[in-house]
């Protein structure tokens, strides 16, 4: 039995340019000319822009579409609201992303703030170095009240 981690695992601290741009690792960045999705999301109420790669995003939306419980009406309500709230982008050839300066605002990122990348399995976020504090703490908190009995986290 072979196992394989995620593309997107571990954290790492940048810093946004002036322009907005953040520089991806390379064993995070897609092929050239690969398409990446950004959200506008949140963890624990604390704004972050996630980003994700086209097959992350398929398996988003088929779970919105075979959501059980959930009338068709729901669901296209739902599928609206994820559409509205994404937008296509590419990776330069420097390896750099731009993130809107808008949804950068909004995600309390600041043009040559630092950020921090964080992998979640199949996609990314993107925090303010300040606001990953709080979540990571957050997290830790829910994980090991949940899962302490493990001996893991």
């Amino acid at each position: 039995m072979s196992f394989a981690l995620p593309k997107f695992n571990g954290f790492q601290e940048h810093k946004m340019d002036p322009k907005y741009r953040v520089a991806i690792p390379v064993v995070w960045r897609p092929e050239e000319g690969e398409q990446l999705i950004l959200q506008e999301s949140n963890r624990y109420g604390t704004p972050c822009i996630r980003v994700m790669t086209l097959a992350a995003f398929a398996e988003m939306e088929r779970n919105i579409r075979e959501h059980v419980g959930s009338t068709i009406g729901q669901k296209r309500e739902a599928l609206e609201a994820l559409y509205a709230g994404i937008l296509p982008v590419t990776v330069n050839n420097q390896g750099k992303l731009l993130i809107p300066k808008e949804w950068s605002i909004r995600a309390n990122i600041a043009a040559e703030g630092n950020v921090r990348l964080v992998g979640r399995g199949n996609y990314f976020d993107i925090y303010s170095s300040v606001d990953f504090e709080l979540v990571d703490k957050k997290q830790k908190a829910s994980v090991l009240e949940a899962f302490g009995d493990l001996g893991i986290f």
